[in-house]
């Protein structure tokens, strides 16, 4: 009796541990974030926590350099989640390669992405394209992401229709899909980004892209290239005091006031030596909450 008493002292005290375990784990955020194919080299100065580590495909790079960089993160125990470039696809025969050989690579995870091509190279112009080939279901991944843009898109004024076409499409092909968003400055506009989202019956995880800290100068720069309609009122705030731009902007309080996602994505502009140091300080700053 007394041994089972033992046991049933011991077994609730490992369930407290777990509740307890559970409970610290959704109330620290799990992060992810992206380079560039020739900085895979640097990731291995981010927390190991880090886990999934998107390889970006800008215009002009080469298929070969995202492959082989995604293979790199395999080898170092990370998730590598590759970007494919649907207008940068030369052909058909292009992207089933280059899904093969990510496959045979280790990679289980892809991010689709219309791409920053002006002039597309092959028969894609969007990301529908790619996924109505068949090849993501012959070749089979565990996870397909799709981009999702809190602002708009430059280059679909029907963004948000053109997200749910894709969502619904893959749920009715028994793909797993996530949304990955482009970066934005704004709480407001990404609460009710996912609110009018979630209003609408998309249940698929929603990752939010974060600007790393970065100078204000520089995330401008990134703003204008992207897209993101952040650039005139960032200024405005600034008062247009040109000095200003200098000044080093910490997303701490976007993180603490964006709602309903479920990871948090971020875009290391201000490199990654000062990405990781500031992703080191939100995760001792969670764990001490």
């Amino acid at each position: 009796m007394q041994d089972f008493d033992k046991y049933i002292e011991q077994d609730f005290i490992q369930k407290i541990i777990q509740l307890s375990n559970r409970c610290m784990s959704d109330k620290i955020p799990n992060w992810s974030l992206e380079i560039l194919p020739h900085h895979v080299s640097e990731v291995q100065g981010l927390p190991q926590w880090v886990e999934e580590i998107y390889v970006t495909m800008i215009p002009g790079s080469k298929i070969s350099e995202v492959v082989e960089a995604s293979a790199q993160l395999v080898d170092e125990g990370r998730t590598p989640i590759p970007h494919i470039a649907a207008r940068g696809m030369e052909s058909r025969e292009q992207f089933s390669e280059m899904l093969e050989s990510l496959k045979q690579k280790g990679v289980n995870r892809l991010l689709l992405i219309g791409g920053g091509e002006e002039e597309q190279q092959g028969p894609f112009t969007e990301v529908m394209d790619l996924m109505e080939t068949g090849e993501l279901q012959r070749i089979g991944f565990e996870e397909i992401g799709i981009a999702g843009h809190p602002e708009g898109n430059p280059s679909d004024p029907d963004a948000e229709n053109s997200l749910l076409k894709k969502t619904r499409w893959a749920t009715k092909q028994g793909i797993s899909t996530r949304i990955v968003t482009q970066w934005c400055f704004e709480s407001q506009t990404l609460n009710r980004w996912i609110n009018n989202l979630h209003e609408q019956g998309v249940t698929n995880p929603i990752h939010i892209g974060i600007p790393g800290p970065a100078t204000l100068k520089t995330l401008l720069r990134y703003a204008q290239v992207c897209g993101v309609k952040a650039s005139s009122e960032v200024l405005k705030k600034q008062g247009f005091n040109l000095g200003k731009l200098l000044f080093v902007n910490k997303p701490d309080r976007l993180v603490q006031e964006i709602r309903g996602h479920q990871q948090l994505h971020l875009f290391p502009f201000g490199g990654l030596t000062k990405s990781s140091e500031w992703l080191q300080q939100q995760r001792n700053l969670a764990s001490a909450a």
